[in-house]
């Protein structure tokens, strides 16, 4: 794997993202595909007389198609992502390979909402810093903060 092309400008992993999980998404496209088949739409409809719960069925289509707007089809550096990802801009204005090359990533506002749901951030930053954008990876913090591995 090309630890370079995989690892964000903010000091993720891609592969670790759940917008880069492809099975994730072709599970959820399959399954999108069988409830459509089956007329499900219809079902709920007539279900929810007896179940109120399948009343909130459009409300359930709607929350699928928020998850499926979240894949990323492409690593960051690659164009996937957001396409006006502030912190992809701050760090190609300044010729930098990612955050990591910043004397400011530690107190920077861009990367507040991040750290957030990515509480080893910082941990990443150092390491890549540390270890280079080639090798980092294999030594990476949790992801996501409710994430049990390290």
């Amino acid at each position: 794997m090309d630890n370079k092309k995989l690892t964000s400008y903010c000091g993720l992993y891609c592969l670790d993202c759940i917008p880069s999980n492809k099975r994730l998404f072709d599970t959820l496209r399959a399954f999108e595909e069988q409830l459509n088949r089956a007329g499900f739409e219809k079902y709920a409809q007539l279900k929810s007389g007896s179940n109120a719960v399948f009343k909130k069925y459009p409300q359930f289509k709607e929350v699928l198609g928020a998850i499926e707007n979240l894949e990323c089809k492409a690593p960051c550096r690659q164009g996937g992502g957001y396409a006006d990802c502030k912190i992809r801009l701050c760090a190609q204005s300044k010729s930098y390979e990612g955050c990591w090359e910043c004397s400011g990533y530690r107190n920077c506002d861009l990367l507040v909402p991040i750290k957030r749901v990515h509480p080893l951030l910082d941990y990443n930053l150092d390491l890549i810093k540390r270890e280079g954008v080639c090798d980092w990876s294999k030594k990476r913090g949790k992801h996501y903060s409710w994430s049990k591995n390290l």
